[in-house]
């Protein structure tokens, strides 16, 4: 199957992506790295780098058609969720409602929702059911409750198969050091270092930990249980305490100290979640006792933090010094300028007094240079240099402050350098400023393109499968031909029988029917449908009243409902004889699901339309070829082997597709078989039965005949002085006799 795992990078995410890869199921992750990490992915797998609550999700959703959706993206850390509540809500529910739309508009059979133990906040009575009501005291609850109504409308309202999962604390093997579940690998993470704990309270609060493997089974076992839905916990249903917690990891490794602090304002003291609903439902139990697990983590922590000593890289002074100039080179080139600016007018100062009016000015070079290089901002510190450099040789020339300050001359010179350096800056800015917003438009539009690059991969992977499946697969043609095979017979009732089941499997609708065309070509007559509630259709049509038979049976084409009217069928197809040219009968499909709505299920029905018309032939044919073997002579009545087997057919048509049937016997003891032949065979229609029974007298098998006419038939066979009655069939009120015929035969 494939599998749609959001969050997948992160800790409990990669976990589950494992579990999934070793039953052979289809990995796909959407991930933003917020939180999570892509070394955690060591399997094969398709990876989406954006947030959930994107729109390219549907692209993913539509090019992929996921079997099964776990969704474990979200904001997890309570302190984050109480300082930044906005932020919480935002990352926790519109991603949320993002994947449960598209899952239900893209008809994934199962949506599992990581909700949280938070949302029952502070308990005073443990353990606690799933009937318990939400409480949550802190936005990261509130969000997660908020998404559990969510999942229950979702079911309700769209049909989504949802599941919600109250994890309670998990902890293993690449857990970060955020949010409450964290504080085993906090602690583990501080005694490998030589650090101190800190426990916030008096230590005995306690909490329900979870190893992360024995959670990932439980989330497995659900994915694969087509009844499970609703809400369960999936904790140990056992209390530790932090002080049982660091009594365990003494064991393992040194504890340096434990200091003890103020209990932190709205801190649970009790969580322990019940798990029976989950044993009993899932047949599911924890494989790893607590200490089991500590070990395996601590094991892991050790392992990773010897990897990080030993990978990190040795920073020398020079290292330091390149990464301080690539940081600030701006302004260190500007300060480098200006000193040497400075340096060059105080040495010309020397030798020429009258620098300041001499007609090339450097400073204003110096500035234009700086505003062009680096923007108005670096332009201005330019400015503010050039004064500097200005009054300095000013002053070193023998004037004044005050004389500067009052001379016009000078204030021309500050003018000219402050419209040099914005002019410049400005310039550039506005250039970066285009240039940058280039970057942008082109760094959109080559993600865009990636992204669809990538989604057209996938699609052309998908259809090279599918075409591989159907023209390369024995398997496919295998499963076709045992479908197909059905329709190998030489009983035209088997045939019309066989192929409502053969259509139904091959298209994948409930809803079928089969009508032959009478003798007049004026009537269509029930000869098969779909046995399905809410599924009454006529068994007489005229053909002229619908267009859309007419069209079908003139034009000899299939008729496809691209209008979508819900008052006609999806598809009427003709049943040809080859021989004649004419129209036999009609094949309908009456509902189809709007994604079957291809070419390629309209050119499957063709071929299969195609294959039931040949058997039909062949099964008229060869009637036709037995026709003396079968009737008495001269007559169009069934001998009375082939009248049995004909009524056992009809039996089974009537078990398998709820269509009534009557059977009435002929009350002539005359046994004139020619000359009843005639006076009935014309008065019912050609999908009836003519049959001699084993008491010699003549029988009619009544094919979907309405009750509320039976009497007008026999009334009509009274006027052309036949009598005739009612032996068996599903009419209110009507007497059945014996005779030859025994119940357990003939009963229709």
């Amino acid at each position: 199957m494939k599998v749609l795992i959001t969050g997948g990078c992160g800790f409990i995410g990669s976990h589950v992506v494992e579990r999934f890869y070793k039953e052979g199921h289809k990995i796909y992750i959407i991930d933003n790295l917020s939180t999570g990490n892509l070394e955690n992915i060591k399997v094969k797998h398709k990876f989406y780098n954006f947030n959930i609550a994107d729109k390219k999700c549907e692209e993913i959703f539509r090019a992929n058609k996921f079997d099964i959706v776990i969704h474990l993206s979200a904001q997890v850390d309570i302190k984050t969720s109480l300082e930044h509540p906005y932020l919480d809500t935002k990352s926790n529910l519109l991603g949320l409602t993002n994947m449960l739309d598209l899952s239900s508009k893209y008809g994934v059979n199962k949506f599992i929702f990581a909700s949280s133990a938070a949302v029952y906040g502070n308990t005073e009575k443990v353990p606690v059911t799933e009937e318990t009501l939400s409480n949550p005291i802190a936005p990261y609850g509130m969000s997660k409750s908020v998404g559990e109504f969510y999942c229950k409308k979702w079911k309700e309202i769209y049909g989504l198969n949802t599941l919600v999962f109250r994890f309670s604390n998990v902890y293993g093997p690449r857990q970060g050091v955020s949010g409450e579940a964290g504080v085993i690998s906090i602690f583990l993470k501080k005694a490998i270092r030589g650090e101190n704990l800190v426990i916030f309270g008096n230590g005995k609060q306690t909490r329900d930990f979870i190893y992360v493997e024995d959670l990932v089974d439980g989330i497995y076992k659900a994915s694969m249980c087509d009844k499970c839905s609703g809400v369960m916990n999936l904790s140990t249903n056992t209390e530790v305490s932090l002080n049982q917690l660091v009594d365990v990891l003494s064991k393992i490794t040194k504890i340096n100290k434990v200091i003890y602090k103020e209990r932190k304002k709205g801190d649970i003291l009790r969580s322990r979640l019940d798990n029976t609903k989950i044993k009993s439902e899932l047949n599911w139990n924890t494989k790893y006792c607590f200490e089991d697990g500590i070990k395996n983590t601590y094991n892991w922590y050790l392992e990773n933090s010897e990897k990080d000593k030993i990978s990190k890289p040795e920073k020398n002074f020079r290292f330091k010094l390149v990464n301080l100039y690539k940081e600030h080179s701006s302004y260190i080139e500007n300060i480098i300028l200006f000193l040497i600016m400075l340096h060059v007018n105080l040495k010309l100062s020397f030798f020429n007094e009258n620098i300041l009016h001499d007609p090339i000015d450097y400073n204003l070079i110096y500035i234009g240079i700086m505003g062009l290089l680096y923007g108005r901002k670096h332009g201005i510190y330019a400015t503010v240099y050039s004064l500097i450099i200005y009054i300095t040789v000013f002053l070193n020339s023998g004037g004044d402050l005050i004389v500067f300050l009052y001379e016009p001359k000078h204030l021309i010179h500050v003018s000219m350098y402050l419209l040099v350096g914005v002019i410049a800056g400005y310039s550039i800015d506005k250039k970066n400023l285009e240039i940058y917003s280039h970057k942008l438009n082109i760094s959109s539009l080559t993600q865009k393109y990636d992204f669809l690059k990538q989604i057209y991969n996938e699609t052309r992977i998908v259809k090279e499968e599918l075409e591989s499946q159907i023209i390369d697969s024995e398997d496919s043609f295998g499963k076709i031909y045992n479908i197909v095979k059905k329709l190998d017979s030489l009983e035209k009732e088997s045939v019309y029988n066989s192929s409502i089941g053969v259509i139904e499997e091959i298209m994948k609708t409930t809803k079928v029917s089969v009508y032959s065309i009478n003798r007049s070509e004026k009537y269509l007559r029930l000869k098969a449908k779909s046995n399905v509630t809410e599924f009454d259709i006529p068994v007489s049509m005229k053909i002229k009243d619908y267009i859309e038979f007419s069209e079908v049976i003139d034009k000899q084409k299939i008729f496809i409902n691209r209008k979508l009217d819900e008052n006609i069928p999806m598809m009427i197809a003709p049943i040809v004889d080859n021989d004649t040219n004419k129209v036999i009968g009609v094949i309908i499909i009456h509902e189809v699901s709007f994604e079957n709505l291809t070419l390629y299920y309209e050119n499957l029905f063709k071929t299969l339309v195609n294959l039931i018309s040949g058997a039909l032939l062949k099964a008229y044919k060869y009637e036709q070829s037995i026709n003396d073997k079968r009737y008495v002579k001269d007559t169009s009545i069934l001998k009375t082997k082939e009248f049995n087997e004909v009524i056992e057919k009809i039996r089974e048509k009537k078990d398998k597709f709820r269509m009534n049937s009557i059977l009435i016997r002929v009350l002539d003891k005359e046994n004139n078989y020619v000359k009843i032949d005639k006076m009935i065979s014309k008065g019912i229609r050609e999908e009836d039965y003519l049959g001699v029974g084993k008491d010699g007298y003549i029988y009619i098998l009544l094919i979907n005949t309405n009750c509320l006419d039976i009497n007008i038939i026999i009334d009509r066979f009274k006027k052309k002085g036949i009598l005739a009655k009612i032996i068996s069939g599903e009419c209110d009120n009507t007497a059945v006799e014996e005779c030859a015929f025994t119940e357990k035969e003939y009963k229709i």
